[in-house]
């Protein structure tokens, strides 16, 4: 039997300076020029970008190394509770600047840092960070080292928890006297702000709990300055945004004190606890846990 060549293999496709041609198919020249150029615009735009971002960020790591140290950075190995490369950052920071390079560190940065050593359980981390503010920082703050004593004892280290102690208790020199002067000065100045503020809020004072035989307004000074409200006016001048204020008091809260820490917990976003001689009162978002009972 006998095959047509035509029949038993489709037509060759004929090239030509116009471009490969078949039969019911063809290609002009300028489309297989145009089309070459454009895979090559792909492979330059998926290649050429992490280029430039690698620049970039090369250029953003000379700068932070330069400057000061990354606080975003510092955060989030914090939030990772990753204290080990946290304290490398700083680390890095104070062997390139030289004592007195970590004095811009914030108290909220400083209980970050400690807060993941605790987290993390290390206690190896908890005493590089303790070593690491000793020699950067001129004086650590009280609420700091107390910060530091606290975990040291959940961690077991008790030793280690009394030398945080007794830099904590120490008796302040001249600079120390005039330092707590200007804190005590601060107090009154944040009592009469807060007055203001829970005012606004809606706090009316109640001069039913003062009995002396004084006006009106000098009976309103004297219940704004109740001990309470002093100590907590200082806590809130003297410790980190959000740490709880926690206050002792061996006499009962009068009820308009009771309304008024109620409205500074408010507006000022900290937890307070007030523990006077009958319960303790935790104080947040503007309720009490008593439920006004007492």
């Amino acid at each position: 039997m006998l095959i047509s060549p035509k029949l038993a293999a489709p037509p060759a496709c004929h090239r030509s300076a116009a471009g490969p041609r078949c039969p019911g198919f063809f290609l002009p020249a300028a489309a297989m020029v145009t089309r070459r150029p454009r895979r090559r615009c792909r492979l330059l735009r998926r290649y050429s970008a992490p280029l430039m971002i690698v620049a970039v960020m090369g250029a953003v790591r000379t700068q932070n190394a330069e400057g000061c140290f990354d606080r975003e950075e510092l955060r989030m190995l914090c939030q990772e509770s990753n204290p080990e490369a946290a304290i490398n950052l700083l680390d890095e920071m104070l062997q390139r600047s030289g004592a007195g390079a970590l004095v811009d560190l914030r108290s909220e940065e400083q209980v970050a840092v400690l807060q993941a050593c605790g987290e993390a359980r290390s206690l190896a981390s908890l005493r590089r960070a303790h070593r690491l503010l000793s020699r950067s920082l001129p004086v650590i703050p009280t609420a700091i080292l107390l910060r530091i004593a606290s975990l040291y004892y959940k961690l077991g280290a008790r030793s280690d928890a009394h030398r945080a102690l007794e830099g904590a208790s120490r008796p302040p020199g001249k600079n120390g006297q005039e330092d707590f002067d200007a804190k005590r000065l601060q107090a009154y100045e944040k009592v009469r702000e807060l007055h203001e503020e829970i005012c606004v809020a809606g706090y009316v004072p109640d001069t039913r709990y003062v009995f002396h035989d004084i006006d009106e307004d000098a009976k309103v000074r004297a219940l704004m300055y109740h001990s309470e409200r002093l100590a907590i006016a200082f806590g809130l001048v003297s410790t980190p945004p959000g740490m709880p204020l926690r206050v002792i008091k061996n006499l009962r809260i009068c009820g308009d004190c009771h309304n008024a820490v109620k409205l500074i917990a408010k507006v000022t976003g900290r937890e307070i606890i007030v523990r006077d001689n009958k319960r303790f009162h935790h104080f947040k978002d503007g309720d009490c846990s008593c439920g006004d009972y007492w």
